[in-house]
């Protein structure tokens, strides 16, 4: 799934369609994204987008790297699950030009609150860089 986010009063707002929003997606979140979706974002950006199996097997010295003109790092977080210990896995965070692409398959908190405060909140966050930032304070 591809949530995309786009500045409105200097806010978030979702988009309802990625491609028909896709000059003004500051943010694409790509949730357990399906192989059409990967591709449909490469497409956009012109930027390989790691998949799952990649992710997990990145070594912990080569979790920042640029490819393509784009900036990438790999993290490894938890979330929350009905048994008492915490699921890690990987996110990977992609900034290319102003925009911020995260890809993950799983649900740390950070991804449900953040949006939801950058949608009431007028945070400052209306670029890739700068909602990167504000992801990575919500996370820590």
């Amino acid at each position: 799934m591809i949530k995309a986010f786009v500045v409105d009063n200097d806010r978030l707002r979702v988009a309802d369609d990625l491609l028909a929003n896709s000059d003004k997606v500051v943010w694409a979140d790509l949730m357990n994204p399906t192989k059409e979706e990967e591709t449909a974002i490469e497409t956009w950006l012109g930027v390989a987008i790691p998949t799952r199996e990649e992710m997990e097997e990145i070594e912990i010295s080569s979790r920042l790297y640029i490819e393509d003109g784009a900036y990438f790092m790999t993290a490894t977080l938890p979330a929350q699950t009905e048994a008492d210990d915490p699921l890690m896995s990987p996110v990977t965070f992609v900034l290319a030009g102003n925009r911020l692409i995260t890809v993950r398959y799983h649900e740390p908190k950070a991804f449900k609150t953040f949006p939801l405060r950058a949608e009431k909140v007028a945070t400052g966050c209306t670029s890739g860089d700068t909602i990167l930032i504000g992801l990575l304070e919500a996370i820590v």
